[in-house]
């Protein structure tokens, strides 16, 4: 009888760590606009805490309607409220973002979906071979 070759994996793969280094990279990138307005004192602090709130009510909001759909919807609706929360507050901020901005924030925002998503099929392909 030959012994079989199980290996046991526990935790994250590194390459979950690299998707989430890209998307902090992608967020950090769309609040810069933000960041740039609040010290050039076009902005408060006030002003980005209310658009943060604000962004966390009204996606947290969506994420528990679409959690509605989940196959357990109750803990879909838990996950899409936290999730939705936690999406809105780092986003919120970037209707704050001035007019100027407004373009290279689609550009950041299309180019950092397509290296999330390229980032994401890659590890996805090379875990598969």
């Amino acid at each position: 009888m030959q012994p079989t070759n199980q290996s046991v994996q526990s935790g994250y793969p590194l390459s979950a760590l690299f998707v989430l280094i890209a998307a902090c990279a992608v967020v950090s990138a769309l609040l810069s606009p933000v960041v740039h307005a609040v010290i050039a004192k076009l902005l408060t602090i006030e002003q980005v805490v209310g658009a943060s709130i604000g962004g966390a009510v009204i996606v947290a909001i969506i994420g528990s309607v679409i959690g509605l759909y989940h196959y357990r919807p109750l803990r879909g609706i838990g996950w899409g409220v936290v999730t939705g929360g936690v999406i809105g507050m780092l986003i919120g901020p970037v209707m704050l973002a001035p007019p100027e901005a407004i373009g290279p924030l689609v550009t950041m925002s299309i180019g950092g979906s397509i290296v999330l998503l390229l980032t994401g099929a890659t590890f996805g392909f090379t875990a598969r071979n």
